[in-house]
């Protein structure tokens, strides 16, 4: 629809200089009474072209919203997708629903005004051939050649354009990393070092972005000089053409006024050229997640249903999920980059506690329980089975895995704990005493980011979230880095009551929420050993002596 409004319009404005120069030579020739008719034709012209323009602008932002929100969907689509695999950061992803696609968008947006353009170029060059052949073959040419050398200019600017957007998304997820770890920074000190270390992605991405501005510059001024010189051309042929006789005073007007008309749809067309290769520069790194390949792999006939829970009270409503009582989590894999191979057991309805002496390993721990990535080597298996026979919906709805940087979504405190023995939950990590504190109590708004609680707050109302969700195995990754220890002591204590004949899994070094373990697990590169609560010391440095089978 844009496009034939547009284009209308173009016809419209294309006809403008020929009435006008059709109403000089009948003034010429017949005076006023001849020259009325062709007035009224020039006035429903302009109600034509006036007309199109408006409805065919709503059209095209109708066209390039629509097309910006489709892009934004499926790089949302992709993100979400149970199987994993994404490798962006969040704020690269950030910079691909957002100035990405709208950049895709935008050029969906003027796609309808350059085919316009396109359709008024070819009627102005026929009309022109009609006045004089000469002069028609002159446009062509000069017209040829115009959009061939921009079209040539454009091109180079798309690698231009990506290494921009590379450069933001990187400065956004430099960024977004030193706003989620400010209290950090701030308590060892290292403000200084994350500013530069920003100012410096910052200064790449600014450089990135001059580079571009100076080559689309550099391109805005050819076209000027170009379509200056065509006009320059046109007009010198265009004089010849009537000084010898072969061109009439009224198709000299309508010659002129046609070639200035159509310095417009030049540089509509000439625009065409860097906005195309920012789209396609865009396009390019939103095609490079949508086909990335997915983490993991769901099997090909449905997945293995876990058995019925045979405790009502643990199962909050889904019956299929693992029963606490006999379901153990055999962990026999190697994690990390270093390949670190970890052998270990959960038994059913025990507390566990994990300490992992390679951190990058105790992080990949969690994921690979999650089913984020299967692992290279080995296996990891619940209840009998490996984790890969069971569809996604089937093992995250039995197996929850809760990070210590849990995100909270923008929303209400209870909608971010859920409907379902929330303040019990709450109750048990302490995030009851959170929820007091805020203005509006459970009703709080939170904000976006969660920038209005605190991050041991933001901690407590994630581990309220995980207990209240009453999953069969909860896998927990040191849920209480952020909190004070007193608090710390009062939330393991309750942590053992609230899961208490649950699995349970806590991948921590901290020696208050290991005390309270059932069993504790101590893996290093030479293999594992066991522990119970009643024999752990408090201090880790104890786990240095532990003789390693």
């Amino acid at each position: 629809m844009a496009c034939l409004l547009y284009s209308s319009h173009q016809l419209g404005e294309s006809l403008v200089p020929v009435v006008v120069g059709a109403a000089i030579a009948a003034a010429a020739d017949g005076g006023p009474a001849r020259t009325a008719p062709w007035l009224a034709v020039l006035a429903a012209d302009f109600a034509l072209l006036s007309l199109s323009f408006r409805f065919g602008a709503r059209a095209s932002q109708r066209a390039k919203q629509y097309a910006a929100h489709e892009v934004r969907m499926l790089v949302v689509d992709r993100a979400v997708r149970p199987g994993g695999g994404v490798e962006p950061p969040p704020g690269a992803l950030l910079t691909l629903a957002g100035s990405d696609a709208a950049r895709i968008g935008a050029f969906a947006g003027i796609c309808a005004s350059g085919l316009a353009a396109a359709v008024a170029l070819v009627v102005a060059t026929a009309l022109l051939m009609w006045f004089s052949p000469v002069l028609g073959a002159v446009v062509l040419v000069c017209v040829t050649v115009l959009l061939l050398a921009i079209s040539k200019a454009s091109d180079r600017l798309r690698a231009g354009y990506r290494g921009e957007q590379q450069g933001s998304a990187d400065a956004a997820t430099l960024a977004e990393d030193i706003v989620r770890g400010l209290r950090v920074l701030r308590g060892i000190g290292a403000e200084r070092a994350a500013a530069d270390a920003y100012t410096a992605a910052s200064r790449s991405a600014l450089n990135a972005a001059a580079r571009t501005a100076r080559m689309e510059s550099s391109l805005a001024g050819l076209r000027t000089l170009a379509t200056g010189t065509y006009l320059m051309v046109i007009a010198g042929v265009g004089g010849w053409l009537a000084l010898g006789g072969r061109l009439s005073l009224g198709h000299l007007v309508s010659a002129l006024g046609l070639a200035q008309f159509l310095t417009g749809s030049l540089q509509t067309l000439f625009g065409l050229g860097p906005a195309r290769a920012r789209a396609i520069a865009s396009a390019e790194r939103v095609l490079e997640l949508v086909r990335a390949p997915v983490g993991v792999i769901e099997p090909q006939v449905p997945g293995l249903e876990a058995p019925d829970g045979r405790d009502a009270s643990n199962v909050s409503d889904v019956s299929d999920v693992f029963d606490a009582s006999d379901a153990d989590l055999q962990f026999r894999a190697a994690v990390g980059r270093s390949g670190t191979a970890l052998d270990f057991t959960v038994q059913p309805g025990r507390i566990t506690g994990l300490v992992v002496d390679d951190t990058r390993a105790a992080a990949d721990v969690p994921a690979l329980l999650a089913r984020e990535y299967d692992p290279v080597r080995g296996e990891v298996r619940l209840g009998g089975r490996a984790l890969r026979d069971y569809d996604l919906d089937t093992l995250r709805s039995t197996v929850l895995v809760a990070l210590h940087d849990a995100a909270l979504f923008p929303g209400t405190v209870r909608d971010n704990l859920g409907a379902h023995g929330s303040a019990d939950a709450a109750r048990t990590a302490t995030a009851d005493q959170v929820i007091s504190t805020l203005s509006e109590g459970w009703d709080t708004v939170l904000s976006e980011g969660t920038r209005s609680v605190s991050g041991g707050q933001r901690q407590r109302l994630a581990l309220a979230r995980a207990l209240a969700a009453r999953p069969a195995v909860l896998v927990l990754h040191d849920p209480t880095t952020a909190v004070d220890s007193a608090t710390e002591a009062v939330i393991a204590d309750n942590l053992r009551r609230y899961r208490e004949n649950q699995t349970t899994l806590i991948v921590t070094t901290s020696p208050t929420l290991l005390s309270r373990c059932d069993r504790v697990v101590f893996c290093d590169s030479r293999g594992a050993v066991d522990s119970t609560h009643d024999e752990l010391v408090a201090s880790l440095d104890a786990y240095r002596a532990v003789v390693v089978r």
